[in-house]
C-alpha cells in the first residue's frame, strides 16, 4: 500500500523533487506526446538526463521510486521511456496533507 510517508520520502530527494517540477511544468519536449485528460505532456529519459546531468541508470533509479508511489506513470517508446505526472495522485496527496495537518 502506498502511504503518505512513502510519497513524502520519495519527494524529499532533491533530484526526484526537481524531476517532479520538470514534469509539472512540461509543455512539449523533444519527444512530444499530446496530453490526455488530466495528464500534462510527458518527458523522455533523454530530456531528464540532459537537464539534470545524470546518466540513464540514475534517471531510471529515480523514476522507479516515483513510479512506485503512483506520482508518475511511464510509457515505453523504443529504447526510451516517456514519463507523465499523475496529477490526480498528486492532488490526492496534497489534499490528504491538508486534512492530516488541518490546513483547510
Amino acid at each position: 500500500m502506498i502511504t503518505q510517508e512513502k510519497i513524502s520520502k520519495a519527494l524529499s530527494d532533491p533530484i526526484r523533487y526537481r524531476i517532479m517540477l520538470m514534469l509539472a511544468q512540461s509543455k512539449e519536449g523533444c519527444c512530444p506526446i499530446p496530453g490526455q485528460g488530466d495528464q500534462r505532456p510527458g518527458l523522455c529519459n533523454c530530456e531528464i538526463m540532459e537537464e539534470l546531468g545524470l546518466i540513464q541508470s540514475r534517471v531510471s533509479y529515480h523514476m522507479k521510486e516515483l513510479i512506485e508511489t503512483g506520482l508518475v506513470t511511464e510509457e515505453p517508446r523504443g529504447k526510451w521511456k516517456i514519463y507523465f505526472i499523475n496529477t490526480k495522485k498528486l492532488r490526492d496527496y496534497i489534499k490528504q496533507l491538508e486534512e492530516d495537518f488541518a490546513l483547510e
